[in-house]
Parts: C-alpha cells; sequence; structure tokens
C-alpha cells in the first residue's frame, strides 16, 4: 500500500530535519544556516492568540517570522526552543523587525490563558496560538509536524521554520540551533526583501 501525501511529506520532512544544518548549497545574501523546506510545506494559519483574538499570518505581514509547534506542559523540546526565542527577540536590533510564533500542539490544555501566563514568563513578545483539536491538526499537517499521542503524553518532531515577508516557509532549523544563527538568518532574509 502506498503512502498519502501526509505521511510522505513528514516522512520527508523529518528525513531533511535529520542532516545537517549548514547549508552549503545556499548561494547569494539569503538565509544560511538550515535546509530548504520540502515541496509543500506551510501555508495558512488560522487560530486564535493568546488573548483570545483571532490570528492570521496577515498580521505579521512583511516581517520575518519564526515558527514554532510544541505544548507548554512540554519537558524537553520546548522550553530549549523558548529560551532560544527569548534569546531572538533580545538580539533583535531597531533596524531587524521580526515575529516569534508559538503554536501550541495540545489545545485542550493550553487554552488562550495558559499560554498568555506561560509566555509572559518568558517574553511577551512572542505570540502563542492555540485553536480547537481539528484545527491544531491541520496546522500541524500543513508545517509536516509529527505528532503522536498516548497514554497521556505527547510526542512532537522539533523544528523552526522561518517564514518570509510573503508568509513562505523559507527555512526549516533544528529546534538546537544557536539563536545566533537565526538572527543571521533573519537578517539575511530582511536584506534580500529589503
Amino acid at each position: 500500500m502506498h503512502p498519502g501525501p501526509r505521511v510522505l511529506r513528514r516522512t520527508v520532512l523529518l528525513a531533511a530535519l535529520a542532516g545537517g544544518w549548514l547549508d552549503a548549497s545556499a548561494t547569494g545574501g539569503g538565509p544560511r544556516y538550515g535546509r530548504a523546506p520540502p515541496a509543500g510545506v506551510g501555508g495558512p494559519i488560522e487560530l486564535i492568540d493568546q488573548f483570545g483574538a483571532p490570528f492570521t499570518l496577515r498580521r505579521v505581514d512583511g516581517l520575518p517570522v519564526l515558527l514554532f509547534f510544541g505544548f507548554t506542559r512540554c519537558g524537553s523540546t520546548c522550553p530549549a526552543a523558548l529560551g532560544t526565542a527569548r534569546e531572538v527577540l533580545h538580539g533583535l536590533d531597531a533596524a531587524a523587525h521580526a515575529a516569534v510564533v508559538f503554536v501550541t500542539l495540545d489545545p485542550l490544555s493550553d487554552p488562550p490563558e495558559a499560554l498568555r501566563s506561560h509566555l509572559g514568563a518568558i517574553d511577551s513578545r512572542i505570540i502563542g496560538l492555540t485553536g480547537s483539536p481539528s484545527q491544531i491538526e491541520r496546522t500541524a499537517e500543513r508545517y509536516g509536524v509529527g505528532l503522536r499521542q498516548g497514554a497521556g503524553a505527547i510526542e512532537h518532531s522539533s523544528a523552526w521554520y522561518l517564514l518570509d515577508g510573503a508568509a513562505r516557509v523559507r527555512r526549516v532549523y533544528a529546534h538546537t540551533t544557536p539563536a545566533v544563527h537565526l538572527l543571521a538568518d533573519i537578517r539575511r532574509l530582511q536584506s534580500l526583501e529589503g
């Protein structure tokens, strides 16, 4: 039996994430860390933010966006990624504007108020998003997020996605990518779009 597009997209993304993280094939002044995304990864995000307001990528139109999928009760990768998010936001200078977006994969445990409290303790500039379980599943699928739930635990792939000002995924990074590399690629992307 041939796997469907959903399985293939996740398999391709996970295979890409297993590779090296400095892309020697990157040319010109564009992003050079991480990897180019697999074909078809990305798309609309229609959720609600940590203040209960509707969110689409139009809100951050024109800005580079660092996007991460996780959940507030995550014990390992998400705290590290959110620490990196704080470093990125603190490292942006006045000329470098970008948005950092955190999408929960556990919407039943992460309603807006839980996201607001959790992310506010890290950096209030992080945009937290939640929605119905089906909305979250559709959004995670668009971005090729590997997700498995069982026995009260959530296992998920952990990657950063760098979106350009037109909301296209330009790079995918391991969650362990240093903030200095993410910042460098944000600046490179801005110089191309500026």
